[in-house]
């Protein structure tokens, strides 16, 4: 996926506004966002093993000297979840930027466990501390229909600024989840 198609596909003109789009849509109708997930699948080559914005987010978007963020390469990824398994239970990020050690890891785990995986048994935890980030690990987990809390914070010191509740509602691979923001007032 090239940056000219995702800009096309999210209407924006700079790469530097695609947080913003990608909030904007999905908390907008499921019907609007259902179709942007689609075109993402297809421009894709529905592969959903990688985090498709990896690329893109590594130069045009990441606030390494601000947020001392780095990325974790895709064949760490596959290492790790090859060493963590298949069990079922809790899987715990606290550095999650957008979701690529936690693709790798459910990818994994879906391959293996083929039609008996329930995105239920196989739930996400995780929290992120960049405000660019937190749109596309949403949509990452969303269009995967992984079931996850997504604390968008300070994991070091607590500190929450927005909670958010990811839930394949079907409970069976490949659904989209819906995405609940949780508020604190």
């Amino acid at each position: 996926m090239s940056e000219v198609e995702l800009k096309k596909l999210f209407q924006i003109e700079d790469i530097l506004s695609l947080p913003n789009a990608i909030f904007k849509i999905i908390f907008d109708n499921d019907e609007r966002l259902h179709h942007i997930y689609r075109e993402l699948l297809q421009l894709n080559t529905h592969d959903l093993s990688i985090d498709w914005f990896q690329d893109i987010y590594e130069g045009e978007l990441a606030q390494r000297n601000q947020n001392k963020q780095d990325f974790t390469p895709n064949v760490v990824g596959i290492l790790l979840s090859r060493l963590t398994g298949v069990s079922k239970g809790v899987i715990y990020e606290p550095t999650a930027g957008n979701g690529s050690l936690i693709i790798s890891n459910w990818w994994h785990r879906v391959k293996t466990l083929g039609t008996d995986f329930k995105p239920s048994e196989h739930p996400v935890e995780c929290w992120e501390l960049s405000d660019r980030s937190i749109p596309l690990l949403l949509l990452n987990l969303s269009i995967r229909g992984i079931n996850a809390t997504v604390y968008h914070g300070d994991v070091l010191v607590k500190s929450i600024k927005s909670e958010y509740r990811l839930l394949n509602v079907k409970d069976i691979p490949f659904d989209f989840s819906i995405i609940e923001k949780i508020s604190y007032d």
